[in-house]
């Protein structure tokens, strides 16, 4: 007779001897299981901490606190053929209030809505009053996103071209010299979407009342001769001005911040 590991005694149904092997498999399998489940939610951890990082350094310099709110001054030059004297001009101003950040599957949501409270853009402006959507990805931050609003998902047009075609506005942090932008060496004239292929380059840090301002140029060739694209970001609020300036048939177009209103709870 053998003792049970409570015990007690039992006896072999043929041999009048305990067998413990059932017991033994069932306890490492056990210990297997445990171990195995164990590893499996350690994984899960580091991963959604690194994910959770690398977004914590997205949100230190672009706000997504709900309220959050930028008031943009717009300017649009362009000659229409008339020549210098007459070039046709707009001018209007944006209000940008942040309505929501949502956990997608590809990282996080954000939406702002965007209304015109003054003047009027052109015809052909590419940011009428909507609910504008950025997609933060890992470290990086990805403009204009293609997203329902009702379900507050990513749209399937943009999810294809995540990965392919589509490159991210900013990558963080902002350093001298940080260079980011189109996948697989786009852009390319041969892919179908080469305007959504851009490279991007921090080319000068401004340093004023301990706020750093970074310049950030467009070093992508999809924008053609002559055509100059530039940002400038101040971390903690975002983009304080662009310009797209065609050096040659003039073709202008200038943003300013002109006051940014966190929400944030300080």
């Amino acid at each position: 007779m053998l003792t049970r590991p409570d015990g007690s005694y039992a006896e072999h149904a043929t041999s009048g001897l305990y067998c413990p092997l059932g017991w033994i498999v069932k306890t490492l399998s056990g210990q297997v299981m445990k171990r195995t489940l164990l590893y499996l939610y350690l994984a899960l951890v580091f991963v959604w901490r690194g994910q959770a990082f690398a977004q914590g350094v997205v949100v230190e310099y672009f706000p997504i606190h709900v309220g959050d709110k930028w008031i943009y001054g717009h300017e649009t030059r362009d000659d229409n053929g008339r020549g210098i004297a007459h070039l046709e001009i707009h001018q209007w101003k944006t209000e940008e209030t942040t309505i929501g950040p949502w956990p997608v599957p590809e990282g996080m949501l954000v939406a702002r809505q965007v209304r015109i409270i003054e003047g009027s853009p052109p015809p052909d402006w590419v940011h009428p009053e909507q609910e504008r959507g950025y997609l933060i990805r890992d470290n990086c931050l990805y403009a204009d996103v293609s997203w329902n609003p009702a379900t507050r998902q990513v749209a399937p047009d943009f999810l294809k071209g995540l990965g392919a075609y589509l490159s991210p506005d900013f990558c963080f942090p902002l350093v001298m010299h940080k260079t980011w932008g189109a996948p697989h060496g786009l852009p390319d004239w041969e892919v179908s979407r080469p305007e959504e292929a851009k490279d991007w380059r921090v080319v000068g840090i401004e340093v004023r009342d301990k706020q750093e301002t970074f310049h950030i140029t467009s070093i992508s060739s999809y924008p053609g001769s002559g055509m100059t694209v530039d940002i400038w970001f101040i971390k903690g609020v975002g983009i304080v001005r662009e310009e797209e300036i065609h050096h040659g048939t003039i073709g202008e177009e200038r943003t300013r911040l002109l006051r940014f209103e966190s929400a944030s709870p300080r």
